[in-house]
């Protein structure tokens, strides 16, 4: 984008069915839009004082399909009386999207592959065209991107700390080396394993233990001489027991942390219980997904809205 994005229009849609062999109707459209500025400022969990709203229900003149109405709570019955979307529903979207500051960027969860597409159909049928500074940003990419950079982040910062922990191991194995070097020490270490040969070969095995998790190799004079591992290959000096029963095999099979977790979901649902730790009370509701989707942008505060500044395209320009 040439300049930042003014206003956040979080908008979701309720439709007849999901995207098939015929695009969907709508039967719900919900807009809540803020400022830049506002979104910045709210404190993670609350929602700006500041917001602008626009929600229609509208009827589809399509049977909804029975799993769509059982979910969102909208039967053809409680429709039949409402407008359907025409000219006079395309203009209030425009009007809307014209009162706020630009430039807009339209967020929705899964837009690319549903939202977006439905709508752009809807206005493309009746000819008519968002602002032209009109941008939008799919949330479910972004959360997924924000999400991705966390674990990285985690990883780097363990990876140093392991190496931190390696360094403190390397200065003591060299510190324990020195001594032992020393004549003093040498004589009292001889009367001791005189009287006490185990602990010769517990001290050498812990030595050596040691050596090999620092991939060092004892040089012929004696000294030690350092052949540092990345990190990513570095082991664990005493790993910890983290193997589970594999009960096909009835061994003890090593997994990983990535393998014994499930894959993290990014359902609006999900993201919002691991950003705001519960999950949002009323779903398929448009208004609601959408106030739940602005409280998921708000915990990610200036990621979420760099990451819009950056992957942010003209609506008029979207392609699906």
């Amino acid at each position: 984008m040439a300049s930042q994005l003014g206003s956040f229009v979080f908008f979701d849609l309720e439709t007849t069915d999901l995207i098939g062999i015929k695009t969907p109707k709508i039967t719900e459209i919900s807009l809540i839009a803020c400022s830049r500025k506002h979104l910045l400022d709210t404190k993670r969990g609350e929602l700006p004082r500041v917001l602008h709203k626009q929600t229609f229900c509208l009827n589809p003149q399509r049977m909804i399909h029975p799993r769509a109405s059982e979910t969102t709570g909208l039967y053809n019955d409680l429709l039949e009386d409402e407008s359907k979307f025409d000219e006079n529903t395309a203009q209030l979207i425009v009007l809307f999207l014209r009162r706020l500051q630009a430039p807009t960027c339209l967020v929705a969860h899964n837009g690319n592959r549903f939202d977006f597409v439905i709508l752009k159909k809807e206005l493309e049928s009746l000819n008519a065209q968002l602002p032209d500074d009109t941008y939008c940003v799919d949330s479910l990419p972004l959360f997924q991107a924000l999400e991705q950079a966390r674990e990285q982040k985690a990883k780097a910062a363990q990876e140093n700390a392991d190496n931190e922990l390696a360094d403190l191991e390397l200065c003591a194995l060299t510190a324990m080396e020195e001594l032992e070097g020393s004549p003093s020490t040498l004589s009292l270490m001889q009367k001791r394993n005189e009287t006490t040969p185990q602990r010769s070969k517990i001290t050498e095995n812990y030595k050596r233990a040691l050596r090999s998790y620092l991939d060092i190799t004892p040089s012929q004079d004696g000294t030690s001489s350092q052949r540092r591992s990345p990190p990513r290959s570095k082991r664990q000096l005493f790993p910890d027991d983290k193997s589970v029963m594999d009960p096909s095999s009835g061994a003890d099979t090593p997994t990983t942390s990535s393998q014994k977790s499930a894959k993290k979901r990014f359902r609006l649902c999900d993201v919002h219980e691991r950003l705001l730790g519960q999950a949002p009370k009323i779903s398929h509701y448009a208004e609601c997904d959408v106030k739940a989707l602005l409280k998921c942008a708000i915990a990610e505060g200036p990621d979420f809205v760099a990451y819009a500044d950056e992957h942010g395209v003209k609506f008029k320009d979207f392609s699906g």
